[in-house]
C-alpha cells in the first residue's frame, strides 16, 4: 500500500506504538504504522512490484521526521483543540475513504507481479480459499462464547490457520501461494533498525536526492500531509476511546508523543504512524483502557520483528490480505449508504422504503466528495480530501447563517429604526448595505442590535463605517446601539478605521442578591473599602434598609463602566481591591467576598 518494503513498516509500528502507549496523553488507545499514513506515503512513492521498495523511498524519512517536528509544534501552540473544527460528514467520508484505499491496497497480491493480470489456476483459487478463511477466522472466532477466544487475538489465530492450511493442504497437493518470504524475506540484516542514512549488504538508500530542490519540495509536502492526516486520525481516535472510558483525554499530550516517535522512528528508518482507530475499539470492547495492552502490542511486535523474524516468513500474503479487508469492512460505516440515498430521493420514496434517514443533502454530498477524493483522481489524497470537505462545511454554514440575518425596520415621526437580529458578517453586510437608504431616511437613524448579534470580521465593521459615512455625507446620524462587549472591543482595537462609526454599548443588567452575609456591623462610608472604591472611581457603600444582626435582605450594587462589583465581606473586600493584581491564590482563598463581572475590559 505504501510501496515499500514490510520491515519498514513494522520497526515503526513498534516504535510509535510504544513511545505513543507509554508517554501519550490517550490510555487505551493502540498506535502504530496505519493505512491514513500508507495512504499518503503511496502518493508520493510509485509501486515497484509486492515487497520493494518505489522510487524515493529515501525521501520518506525525512518526511516522517518533519511530520514529527510539526507535530510537535501543535502540541505547544496548543492547536489540537482544532480538531473540534471537523464536522461529522468529514469524519465519515474519511473514514469511509480511507477504507476503501486499505480495501483496494489488498488487492495487489492476487496480481501478476510481471503482467499485472489477476493470477490464475490453482494459485487463484488456494489464495481466495486461504483470504476468507483468515477473514472468517479473524471476524466470527471471537464471537464464540469461549474465554480461550477472549484471550488469544483473532489475527494470530487466523495467521495460524492460513500458515496450517498453505503447508498441510496445498503443498501437499502440489500446489503453493506466495508468503512472505517469497516476497520480502525478513533476515537478521533488518532485524534491528538502524538509522537511514547508515548503509548496510541489506538496506542501502541513494541520499544524494533529499538535498536537491525537487527532494526538498517533496519532503516538505509530504511531511505536512503526514502531520495532518497523523493528527486528524489520532484525534478523532482519542474521541472514540473516550466515549468507551469516560474520562478525558490529553489532546496535545497525544499529538506531542506522536510527534516524538514519528522523528525517531523516521530517523531509524521506519515510516513512521499514527492512532489506529480500529484496533483500538477492539482493544477497548475487550477491556483494555490502560496503557498495558497497547504497550504489551507494540513489545510483541519488537519482539517477533527482531528474535522471531524466520516464522513471519511463513505467513502466507493472501491471510495478510483478508485480516486487512475485515479491517475495512468495520472501517467503513455502512449506514452512511442508506443515509445518503435517504437525502437525495423525494418523501413519497423515503416513506415507501421505510428511509427514515434523511440529513441535509449538503451533508450527504461533503460524505461522497471526501470519500471520492480520497483516492480519485490522481494526485488527491486523504489530506486533501478533509480540506476540500471542510471548506465545503465552512461554506455551506457561511451561506445558511446569511439566511437567519433579519432586519425589523420601526418609523416614527423623526426617528427610524432598524432592530438587526442574527450573526453580523461577511454574507449579511452586503445584505445590511443594502437594506439601509440615506436619502430616504429622517435626519435621525437607529441600527439597534438584538442579544443575538454580533460583529464577526472586518466586513461588518467596514460596512457599519460605510454607512455612517453615508449618513453624514447628507447631515443625517446614525448610531449603532446596544452593542455586545465583543463588538465593542472590535471596533474599539480598529478605531482608525471605524472613525465614522457612532455606537453605544449594551447595558448589563445585574440582579440583586439576597441574604449576604456582612460579618456584623454598620457598613463603612470611608476607610480602606472607600479608599479603595475611591481608587477605581466607584461610589461609596451605603447600607441599605432593611438590615437585622448583620446580614441585608439584598446587597448594595456598584455599578462603573469596566465591571460590576458585588461586595460580600468588608474588610477582605477592602484588601481585595487594594491589589493592583489578584493572585489566583488570594481569590482562592476569600471565596465568596467579592464578585467580578466584567463587562468592557478588565481592570
Amino acid at each position: 500500500m505504501a510501496n515499500i518494503k514490510p520491515p519498514i513498516a513494522l520497526h515503526a509500528a513498534w516504535i510509535v506504538g510504544f513511545i505513543c502507549s507509554a508517554f501519550g496523553g490517550r490510555p487505551g488507545m493502540v498506535n502504530g504504522a496505519t493505512g491514513a499514513f500508507a495512504a499518503i506515503i503511496g502518493t508520493f512513492i510509485p509501486p515497484a512490484g509486492t515487497g520493494n521498495n518505489g522510487e524515493g523511498v529515501e525521501l520518506l524519512f525525512p518526511s516522517v521526521m518533519l511530520a514529527g517536528l510539526l507535530m510537535v509544534v501543535v502540541s505547544v501552540t496548543k492547536l489540537s483543540r482544532f480538531i473540534t473544527l471537523l464536522p461529522s460528514p468529514v469524519m465519515l467520508g474519511f473514514c469511509n475513504g480511507l477504507a476503501i484505499v486499505i480495501g483496494l491496497s489488498q488487492l495487489h497480491p492476487f496480481e501478476d507481479p510481471v503482467t499485472h493480470h489477476w493470477k490464475e489456476g490453482p494459485e487463484m483459487i488456494w489464495m481466495l480459499v486461504i483470504c476468507f478463511s483468515s477473514m472468517i477466522v479473524m471476524e466470527f472466532l471471537p464471537k464464540i462464547p469461549l474465554k480461550i477466544f477472549k484471550v488469544i487475538p483473532s489475527s494470530l489465530l487466523a495467521i495460524i490457520t492460513a500458515i496450517v492450511i498453505e503447508f498441510a493442504i496445498v503443498r501437499s497437493t502440489g500446489s503453493r501461494t506466495a508468503t512472505i518470504r517469497d516476497v520480502s524475506e525478513f533476515t537478521l540484516d533488518t532485524a534491528f533498525p538502524i538509522p537511514f542514512f547508515v548503509s548496510t549488504d541489506a538496506v542501502s538508500y541513494n541520499l544524494s536526492s533529499i538535498l536537491t530542490g525537487d527532494g526538498i519540495s517533496k519532503i516538505i509536502i509530504q511531511g505536512i500531509f503526514l502531520c495532518l492526516v497523523g493528527s486528524i486520525e489520532s484525534l478523532m481516535t482519542a474521541e472514540v476511546v473516550e466515549s468507551f472510558t469516560k474520562e478525558p483525554g490529553n489532546g496535545d499530550r497525544t499529538v506531542m508523543a506522536m510527534g516524538a516517535a514519528n522523528v525517531l522512528s523516521g530517523f531509524l528508518g521506519g515510516m513512521g504512524g499514527n492512532a489506529m482507530i480500529g484496533l483500538s475499539t477492539v482493544n477497548c470492547l475487550n477491556g483494555g483502557k490502560g496503557r498495558l495492552g497497547p504497550c504489551v502490542t507494540a513489545l510483541g511486535i519488537m519482539a517477533c520483528v527482531m528474535g522471531a523474524y524466520p516464522l513471519l516468513n511463513f505467513i502466507p500474503v493472501a491471510a495478510l490480505a483478508g485480516i486487512m479487508l475485515v479491517v475495512v469492512l468495520h472501517t467503513f460505516k455502512w449506514f452512511t449508504i442508506p443515509m445518503i440515498l435517504a437525502a437525495f430521493l423525494p418523501k413519497s420514496m423515503r416513506e415507501k422504503l421505510g428511509l427514515q434517514r434523511k440529513v441535509p443533502r449538503i451533508d450527504a454530498m461533503v460524505i461522497i466528495v471526501v470519500t471520492i477524493l480520497c483516492k480519485w483522481p490522481a494526485g488527491t489524497n486523504i489530506a486533501v480530501a478533509v480540506g476540500v470537505g471542510v471548506a465545503i462545511c465552512s461554506v455551506s454554514y457561511a451561506w445558511t447563517s446569511a439566511d437567519t440575518f433579519e432586519v425589523i425596520v420601526s418609523e416614527k415621526e423623526d426617528l427610524k429604526q432598524y432592530f438587526i437580529h442574527g450573526p453580523f458578517f461577511f454574507t449579511s453586510a452586503n445584505r445590511f448595505l443594502k437594506i439601509l437608504n440615506a436619502d430616504e431616511d429622517p435626519e435621525k437613524v437607529e441600527v439597534v442590535f438584538s442579544e443575538a448579534t454580533s460583529l464577526f470580521d472586518y466586513s461588518a465593521m467596514q460596512a457599519m463605517n460605510k454607512v455612517s459615512a453615508e449618513y453624514k455625507s447628507k447631515g443625517k446620524q446614525i448610531v449603532f446601539k446596544s452593542l455586545c462587549s465583543k463588538s465593542t472591543k472590535l471596533i474599539n482595537k480598529a478605531s482608525h478605521l471605524m472613525s465614522e462609526t457612532e455606537y453605544t454599548e449594551r447595558d448589563m443588567e445585574v440582579a440583586d442578591l439576597h441574604g449576604v452575609e456582612w460579618g456584623g456591623g454598620d457598613l463603612p462610608e470611608g476607610g480602606e473599602l472607600g479608599h479603595a472604591l475611591s481608587r477605581y472611581g466607584l461610589p461609596s457603600l451605603q447600607q441599605q434598609p432593611g438590615s437585622r444582626n448583620g446580614t441585608k435582605d439584598s446587597a448594595q450594587v456598584v455599578s462603573a463602566n469596566d465591571l460590576t462589583v458585588v461586595v460580600g465581606n468588608v474588610n477582605e473586600a477592602a484588601d481585595i481591591l487594594k491589589e493592583p493584581a489578584r493572585s489566583p491564590s488570594r481569590s482562592r482563598r476569600t471565596p465568596g467576598c467579592i464578585v467580578i463581572c466584567p463587562c468592557s475590559s478588565p481592570i
